[in-house]
Order: structure tokens, then C-alpha cells, then sequence
């Protein structure tokens, strides 16, 4: 691969402003599997009183797009909602910051009151509370859901029925770049077969983890019926970090490859922290891998 002559793009949509390597710009993104929305923390330099006037303002969209022009140029990174918008004097430098929270108002303004009738598919009602919660949605690899014989009514906030539904069926829901994820626990979204090697990005050596669970493990009642079936037993979250050339293409849920002097095999990217400054050396990705589950 090139990694080479850094890019961004950062877009604010709903208001029609654009800035693409032109002004330094500095961002932080973290990403993880859980229910928590997804972070960033964006600055730009010496933007006009204008134009901060026009973007320091909350819940717009602004999306970070990040690459390499070697590598197929930027790619999406983050889309959040602005928080926090403030500006501060830095010696000669005027830097406007903006805390970032991905699908904030999704989930904070998705009050709904839902009724389904007998046998209603789960994805059905899973796909409606999407709708209402204005996103688009994706299902990772065996996450389905059955028949609703007594049907499903529903009033509250969106993300709590879809705590519901899911926790029923094996699966866990985050959102990522404004879009709904359901995997099944300890599942990915998809193999689009990304190898990170020292001729791929990887930069350094895997760092090896091994944590226990902070909690009581998952019981939900799909799963409590395999481990009866395959006699299973959980396991607690082994694996590696590794450090990587900006990757903004990866996302939690995504299943990578890691060849290296001490381990070659494949990993569920379970959290994922990008650091980018145009103007300096920081523009790179660091991953937290667990090895795959036995048990859905």
C-alpha cells in the first residue's frame, strides 16, 4: 500500500461548509462496541470571525474524512453531532475546538410510542425504531431475530427498545458514523479481509491484553440455550492492541488480519482510537483486538 501525502476533509453538511487541507486541523476519534456514543475531538486553526460564528453552533453535523492520496484518498472517519464549540488565542493561532458525539440526537430525541401485531418479525420492528431514530441500519454476520407471537408495543426513548429487542436475540447495537450496528455478541460485522503487516501499516509490535470482565457475563437467552446445547463457557476478553498508519476505513465490529513476528491470525476490532494533526508527525490509529468467541 502508499501511505503517502496526508489528506482531510471536514464537512459540515447542513450548512454547506467544507475545509480540505487548507488549515491545520487536529482531531482525536474514539470508537467502541458499546452503547455509549462514539467521541471526537476536532480543532481547526484561523478560521475567519465569520465562518466560526456560522459552525460554533450545537447539534450540527460535521463529518471528519481522513487518508492518504496514495491510498485512495480520504476516507469517512467520524460523523457526530457539535457538543461543545468554543474559540481560544494561542500565541498567534486562534483555535476553534468542537466536541463531537455520534448519534447524539438520535438517541437523545427519539421519544416514540410503537404497536406491532402477533408474528411480527423481529428486523421489522428493529428497521421501524431505526426509521424513528433517523438511521440507517446494518446487521452483522448471523445477527437475526425471531417472530414476535404476541407482537410488541413499545412508548420511551429508541435506544431502550432496541436494548430490548436485541438483548433477547444475542445481539448487541452501537451506532458508528450514524449508523445503527446490531452484531451478535462476541460477532462482527462483516470480513472485508484487511491484513495490517509492517508492509501494511502496522507500525511496532502487538502489544498483548488479557482482561477480566467488569461485569457479571452476558446471559441473555439466546446464549444461555447454546452454551446448554455446546456446553460453552464464556470467556473473558483476550487479545491485542496494536498501533497502525491512520486507518479510517476500520471500524469496531470489523474483523482484521495481523501478521507480525509474534502473531498472525484474525481479531474482532473491538475499540479503535485515530489521533491526526496535519501539521506534525500524529496521523495514526490505535486498535484494541480480541480473539474471536466461541460461543454466540
Amino acid at each position: 500500500m502508499s501511505f503517502w501525502k496526508r489528506q482531510y476533509k471536514v464537512i459540515f453538511p447542513e450548512i454547506g461548509y467544507e475545509f480540505a487541507n487548507t488549515l491545520r486541523v487536529k482531531f482525536t476519534v474514539e470508537k467502541d462496541l458499546t452503547k455509549q456514543t462514539n467521541k471526537s475531538s476536532l480543532e481547526i486553526y484561523n478560521l475567519s470571525d465569520t465562518t466560526r460564528k456560522a459552525i460554533e453552533k450545537p447539534d450540527i453535523k460535521c463529518e471528519i474524512l481522513a487518508g492518504y492520496e496514495g491510498n485512495g484518498g480520504v476516507t469517512k472517519l467520524f460523523i457526530g453531532n457539535v457538543i461543545q464549540a468554543y474559540s481560544k488565542i494561542n500565541g498567534l493561532d486562534i483555535i476553534t475546538k468542537f466536541d463531537l458525539s455520534d448519534g447524539q440526537v438520535a438517541i437523545r430525541d427519539s421519544i416514540m410510542s410503537i404497536s406491532f401485531p402477533p408474528n411480527t418479525p423481529g428486523d421489522t420492528i428493529i428497521n421501524a425504531i431505526a426509521r424513528n431514530m433517523g438511521l440507517s441500519i446494518v446487521f452483522g454476520e448471523g445477527a437475526t431475530f425471531g417472530t414476535f407471537k404476541n407482537g410488541y408495543s413499545f412508548i420511551g426513548k429508541g435506544a431502550e427498545a432496541l436494548s430490548e429487542i436485541c438483548y433477547g436475540s444475542g445481539c448487541t447495537w452501537s451506532i458508528q458514523n450514524n449508523i445503527l450496528q446490531i452484531i451478535l455478541d462476541g460477532g462482527i460485522v462483516a470480513n472485508r479481509g484487511i491484513v495490517f503487516s509492517a508492509d501494511s501499516g502496522l507500525i511496532g509490535s502487538p502489544e498483548r491484553i488479557v482482561k477480566s470482565n467488569y461485569k457479571t457475563d452476558k446471559e441473555t437467552p439466546k446464549r444461555k440455550r447454546k452454551r446448554k446445547e455446546n456446553k460453552d463457557r464464556a470467556e473473558k476478553q483476550a487479545g491485542w492492541k496494536i498501533k497502525t498508519l491512520l486507518s479510517p476505513s476500520i471500524n469496531p465490529g470489523d474483523a482484521v488480519k495481523v501478521e507480525s513476528k509474534f502473531i498472525t491470525g484474525w481479531f474482532r476490532v473491538e475499540a479503535i482510537r485515530h489521533t491526526g494533526d496535519i501539521s506534525s508527525n500524529e496521523w495514526y490509529s490505535e486498535i484494541d483486538l480480541i480473539e474471536r468467541l466461541t460461543y454466540i
